[in-house]
Protein backbone atom coordinates (compact mmCIF):
# COMPACT_ATOMS: atom_id res chain seq x y z
CA UNK A 1 0.00 0.00 0.00
CA UNK A 2 1.37 3.45 -0.65
CA UNK A 3 -0.14 7.34 0.57
CA UNK A 4 0.73 9.96 -1.17
CA UNK A 5 0.36 13.59 -0.42
CA UNK A 6 -1.25 15.81 -2.96
CA UNK A 7 -0.65 19.26 -0.65
CA UNK A 8 -4.37 19.41 -1.43
CA UNK A 9 -5.98 22.68 0.77
CA UNK A 10 -9.18 23.40 1.61
CA UNK A 11 -8.93 26.54 -0.79
CA UNK A 12 -8.31 24.45 -3.95
CA UNK A 13 -11.84 23.39 -4.39
CA UNK A 14 -13.78 24.44 -6.85
CA UNK A 15 -16.01 25.11 -4.39
CA UNK A 16 -14.42 26.94 -1.67
CA UNK A 17 -15.11 25.72 1.66
CA UNK A 18 -16.89 28.47 4.01
CA UNK A 19 -16.51 28.34 7.88
CA UNK A 20 -19.32 30.28 9.90
CA UNK A 21 -18.76 31.80 12.99
CA UNK A 22 -22.54 33.03 14.24
CA UNK A 23 -22.14 33.57 18.03
CA UNK A 24 -25.60 31.35 19.81
CA UNK A 25 -25.75 34.57 22.17
CA UNK A 26 -26.23 36.95 19.22
CA UNK A 27 -29.62 38.01 18.05
CA UNK A 28 -28.84 40.45 15.45
CA UNK A 29 -31.39 40.82 12.40
CA UNK A 30 -29.49 39.25 8.84
CA UNK A 31 -30.62 41.03 5.95
CA UNK A 32 -33.39 39.00 4.04
CA UNK A 33 -31.45 36.05 1.62
CA UNK A 34 -32.65 34.60 -1.74
CA UNK A 35 -32.15 31.12 -2.02
CA UNK A 36 -31.37 29.53 -5.36
CA UNK A 37 -32.93 26.76 -6.65
CA UNK A 38 -31.89 23.98 -4.77
CA UNK A 39 -30.03 25.67 -2.04
CA UNK A 40 -30.56 23.57 1.06
CA UNK A 41 -33.38 24.90 3.62
CA UNK A 42 -31.89 23.79 7.38
CA UNK A 43 -35.40 24.75 9.24
CA UNK A 44 -36.15 25.11 12.38
CA UNK A 45 -40.55 23.96 13.74
CA UNK A 46 -42.09 26.99 15.11
CA UNK A 47 -45.54 27.28 16.28
CA UNK A 48 -45.67 30.88 17.46
CA UNK A 49 -45.60 32.65 21.15
CA UNK A 50 -48.12 31.95 22.65
CA UNK A 51 -49.45 29.54 19.61
CA UNK A 52 -50.72 30.87 16.37
CA UNK A 53 -48.82 34.27 17.06
CA UNK A 54 -45.34 34.88 15.41
CA UNK A 55 -42.64 36.90 17.09
CA UNK A 56 -39.83 38.59 15.53
CA UNK A 57 -37.93 38.39 18.53
CA UNK A 58 -37.92 34.78 18.16
CA UNK A 59 -37.27 34.53 14.51
CA UNK A 60 -34.10 36.66 14.94
CA UNK A 61 -32.81 33.96 17.73
CA UNK A 62 -33.61 31.10 15.23
CA UNK A 63 -31.52 33.20 12.09
CA UNK A 64 -28.82 34.68 14.26
CA UNK A 65 -27.68 30.96 15.41
CA UNK A 66 -27.14 29.91 11.71
CA UNK A 67 -30.78 28.53 10.63
CA UNK A 68 -31.89 29.73 7.30
CA UNK A 69 -35.96 28.77 7.73
CA UNK A 70 -39.11 28.36 9.32
CA UNK A 71 -41.46 25.48 9.74
CA UNK A 72 -44.92 26.44 10.16
CA UNK A 73 -48.01 24.60 10.65
CA UNK A 74 -50.45 24.53 8.17
CA UNK A 75 -53.33 24.63 10.92
CA UNK A 76 -52.21 27.61 12.08
CA UNK A 77 -53.10 29.68 8.99
CA UNK A 78 -54.11 32.41 10.55
CA UNK A 79 -50.76 33.44 11.74
CA UNK A 80 -49.20 32.83 8.22
CA UNK A 81 -49.34 36.73 6.50
CA UNK A 82 -47.35 37.84 9.34
CA UNK A 83 -44.92 35.11 10.06
CA UNK A 84 -44.12 36.18 6.28
CA UNK A 85 -43.88 39.71 7.10
CA UNK A 86 -41.61 39.17 10.09
CA UNK A 87 -39.15 36.20 8.46
CA UNK A 88 -38.42 38.35 6.08
CA UNK A 89 -37.35 41.25 7.70
CA UNK A 90 -34.31 38.72 9.53
CA UNK A 91 -33.77 36.57 6.90
CA UNK A 92 -35.62 33.44 6.83
CA UNK A 93 -37.15 31.13 4.61
CA UNK A 94 -40.64 30.39 5.42
CA UNK A 95 -42.37 26.92 4.59
CA UNK A 96 -46.37 26.01 5.84
CA UNK A 97 -46.14 22.16 6.67
CA UNK A 98 -49.84 19.94 6.41
CA UNK A 99 -47.35 17.26 8.66
CA UNK A 100 -43.89 16.44 9.36
CA UNK A 101 -42.28 14.09 7.02
CA UNK A 102 -40.08 11.84 9.42
CA UNK A 103 -36.82 10.72 8.55
CA UNK A 104 -35.80 7.40 9.82
CA UNK A 105 -32.79 4.96 8.96
CA UNK A 106 -34.36 3.43 5.89
CA UNK A 107 -36.67 6.35 4.72
CA UNK A 108 -33.24 8.98 4.84
CA UNK A 109 -31.61 6.60 2.11
CA UNK A 110 -34.89 7.90 -0.32
CA UNK A 111 -36.42 11.20 0.90
CA UNK A 112 -38.92 13.66 -0.87
CA UNK A 113 -37.61 16.82 -1.35
CA UNK A 114 -37.75 17.72 2.48
CA UNK A 115 -37.34 15.63 5.77
CA UNK A 116 -38.42 16.14 9.28
CA UNK A 117 -36.38 15.16 12.58
CA UNK A 118 -38.09 14.73 15.16
CA UNK A 119 -35.86 15.64 18.86
CA UNK A 120 -38.06 16.51 21.36
CA UNK A 121 -36.49 14.45 24.32
CA UNK A 122 -33.81 12.91 22.61
CA UNK A 123 -30.12 14.71 23.03
CA UNK A 124 -30.04 14.41 19.33
CA UNK A 125 -27.04 12.36 18.71
CA UNK A 126 -28.90 10.73 15.49
CA UNK A 127 -29.08 14.42 13.95
CA UNK A 128 -26.10 14.09 12.26
CA UNK A 129 -26.09 11.04 10.31
CA UNK A 130 -29.96 11.56 10.15
CA UNK A 131 -29.34 15.07 8.40
CA UNK A 132 -26.53 14.06 6.08
CA UNK A 133 -28.27 10.72 4.81
CA UNK A 134 -31.12 12.35 3.63
CA UNK A 135 -29.16 15.38 1.95
CA UNK A 136 -27.00 12.93 0.40
CA UNK A 137 -30.00 10.88 -1.07
CA UNK A 138 -32.16 14.04 -2.29
CA UNK A 139 -33.33 16.28 0.06
CA UNK A 140 -32.77 20.10 -0.18
CA UNK A 141 -35.05 20.98 3.55
CA UNK A 142 -34.01 19.85 6.76
CA UNK A 143 -36.44 20.83 9.46
CA UNK A 144 -35.93 20.40 13.04
CA UNK A 145 -38.81 19.49 15.16
CA UNK A 146 -37.98 19.99 18.86
CA UNK A 147 -41.94 19.75 20.26
CA UNK A 148 -42.41 22.98 21.78
CA UNK A 149 -45.73 24.39 21.27
CA UNK A 150 -45.21 27.70 21.85
CA UNK A 151 -41.17 29.38 21.80
CA UNK A 152 -38.24 28.73 19.65
CA UNK A 153 -37.98 25.24 21.99
CA UNK A 154 -34.22 25.70 21.33
CA UNK A 155 -33.54 26.67 25.11
CA UNK A 156 -34.10 24.80 28.41
CA UNK A 157 -34.87 26.60 31.24
CA UNK A 158 -31.32 28.78 32.45
CA UNK A 159 -31.06 29.84 29.33
CA UNK A 160 -28.77 27.45 27.67
CA UNK A 161 -29.00 25.92 24.00
CA UNK A 162 -30.86 22.04 24.61
CA UNK A 163 -28.28 19.38 23.49
CA UNK A 164 -30.09 18.63 20.45
CA UNK A 165 -29.97 22.48 18.91
CA UNK A 166 -26.26 22.36 19.42
CA UNK A 167 -26.18 19.59 17.20
CA UNK A 168 -29.16 20.95 14.98
CA UNK A 169 -27.05 24.11 14.86
CA UNK A 170 -23.80 22.52 13.55
CA UNK A 171 -25.57 21.05 10.43
CA UNK A 172 -27.01 24.61 9.89
CA UNK A 173 -24.00 26.11 9.59
CA UNK A 174 -22.32 22.91 7.47
CA UNK A 175 -25.00 23.32 4.85
CA UNK A 176 -25.74 26.98 4.53
CA UNK A 177 -22.06 27.96 4.90
CA UNK A 178 -21.19 25.71 1.81
CA UNK A 179 -24.54 25.67 0.39
CA UNK A 180 -23.31 26.31 -3.58
CA UNK A 181 -22.00 22.72 -3.25
CA UNK A 182 -24.89 21.52 -1.55
CA UNK A 183 -27.47 22.51 -4.66
CA UNK A 184 -25.44 20.89 -7.36
CA UNK A 185 -24.84 17.72 -5.84
CA UNK A 186 -25.94 14.43 -7.86
CA UNK A 187 -25.71 10.99 -7.11
CA UNK A 188 -22.21 9.48 -8.03
CA UNK A 189 -20.60 6.13 -8.93
CA UNK A 190 -21.37 3.45 -6.54
CA UNK A 191 -19.28 2.32 -3.28
CA UNK A 192 -18.86 -1.24 -2.51
CA UNK A 193 -18.99 -1.97 1.77
CA UNK A 194 -17.45 -4.82 2.81
CA UNK A 195 -19.41 -6.21 5.33
CA UNK A 196 -22.20 -3.83 4.21
CA UNK A 197 -24.09 -3.33 7.63
CA UNK A 198 -27.05 -2.46 6.21
CA UNK A 199 -29.42 -0.44 6.55
CA UNK A 200 -27.21 0.94 9.87
CA UNK A 201 -24.49 2.17 7.68
CA UNK A 202 -24.56 4.16 4.49
CA UNK A 203 -22.01 5.14 2.19
CA UNK A 204 -22.44 7.54 -0.73
CA UNK A 205 -20.04 8.76 -3.51
CA UNK A 206 -21.77 12.86 -4.94
CA UNK A 207 -20.85 14.96 -7.77
CA UNK A 208 -20.35 18.30 -7.03
CA UNK A 209 -19.32 19.19 -10.24
CA UNK A 210 -15.52 19.63 -9.80
CA UNK A 211 -15.29 17.83 -6.97
CA UNK A 212 -16.54 14.48 -5.37
CA UNK A 213 -18.02 14.62 -1.86
CA UNK A 214 -18.31 11.60 0.35
CA UNK A 215 -20.91 10.89 3.12
CA UNK A 216 -20.92 8.24 5.57
CA UNK A 217 -23.50 7.99 7.86
CA UNK A 218 -24.11 5.15 10.83
CA UNK A 219 -27.58 5.90 12.14
CA UNK A 220 -27.38 2.78 14.60
CA UNK A 221 -26.66 2.54 18.48
CA UNK A 222 -23.06 0.84 18.08
CA UNK A 223 -19.63 1.87 16.63
CA UNK A 224 -19.58 0.00 13.07
CA UNK A 225 -16.21 -0.62 11.24
CA UNK A 226 -16.36 -1.27 7.26
CA UNK A 227 -14.35 -1.12 4.03
CA UNK A 228 -15.65 1.03 1.74
CA UNK A 229 -14.24 0.75 -1.95
CA UNK A 230 -14.55 3.30 -4.10
CA UNK A 231 -14.34 3.15 -8.07
CA UNK A 232 -10.98 3.12 -9.84
CA UNK A 233 -9.87 5.98 -10.76
CA UNK A 234 -11.79 7.90 -8.17
CA UNK A 235 -8.32 10.43 -5.67
CA UNK A 236 -7.28 8.31 -2.46
CA UNK A 237 -5.91 11.37 -1.35
CA UNK A 238 -6.08 14.27 0.43
CA UNK A 239 -9.69 14.14 1.07
CA UNK A 240 -10.91 17.14 3.35
CA UNK A 241 -13.56 17.18 5.72
CA UNK A 242 -17.05 19.01 5.15
CA UNK A 243 -16.90 19.91 9.16
CA UNK A 244 -13.71 20.87 10.40
CA UNK A 245 -11.21 20.64 7.75
CA UNK A 246 -9.36 17.11 8.76
CA UNK A 247 -7.72 15.20 5.76
CA UNK A 248 -8.44 11.72 4.96
CA UNK A 249 -6.05 9.43 2.82
CA UNK A 250 -7.30 6.18 1.51
CA UNK A 251 -5.23 3.01 0.46
CA UNK A 252 -4.25 3.61 -3.13
CA UNK A 253 -5.33 -0.21 -4.90
CA UNK A 254 -5.33 -1.03 -8.85
CA UNK A 255 -9.65 -1.59 -7.87
CA UNK A 256 -9.73 1.72 -6.42
CA UNK A 257 -9.05 3.78 -3.53
CA UNK A 258 -9.95 1.32 -0.15
CA UNK A 259 -11.33 3.57 3.47
CA UNK A 260 -11.07 1.25 6.08
CA UNK A 261 -13.79 2.99 8.29
CA UNK A 262 -14.98 3.05 11.85
CA UNK A 263 -17.40 5.34 12.33
CA UNK A 264 -19.65 5.74 16.24
CA UNK A 265 -23.32 5.75 16.48
CA UNK A 266 -25.05 8.42 15.13
CA UNK A 267 -22.20 10.10 13.14
CA UNK A 268 -21.74 11.44 9.97
CA UNK A 269 -18.80 12.13 8.23
CA UNK A 270 -18.50 14.14 5.20
CA UNK A 271 -14.98 14.41 2.88
CA UNK A 272 -14.57 16.65 -0.71
CA UNK A 273 -11.82 16.58 -2.83
CA UNK A 274 -10.97 17.96 -6.22
CA UNK A 275 -11.81 15.45 -9.02
CA UNK A 276 -8.92 16.97 -10.80
CA UNK A 277 -5.54 17.01 -8.53
CA UNK A 278 -3.09 20.21 -9.33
Amino acid sequence: MRFRSTGLMPRAFGVALIVTGISAQSQTPSPPVTLERGEPIVSVWYRGNPAGTPRQSDLGVIRALGFNGVTWPKSAAAGQAELRRLADLVGLQVEVVDKPQLAGAVSALSPGSRVDILVAGTEGTQIPGLAWRAIAHGARTVAFDGGAAAGTGLDQKDGSLKPWARAAIAIARQLTGNSRLARILKPGPGILLSPPHAPALDVVLLDGDRSWVLVATNVSADTLTTSARLPAGAPYAMWISWADGATLAMIDEPAGPRWNLQIGPGIARVYLIDKVLK
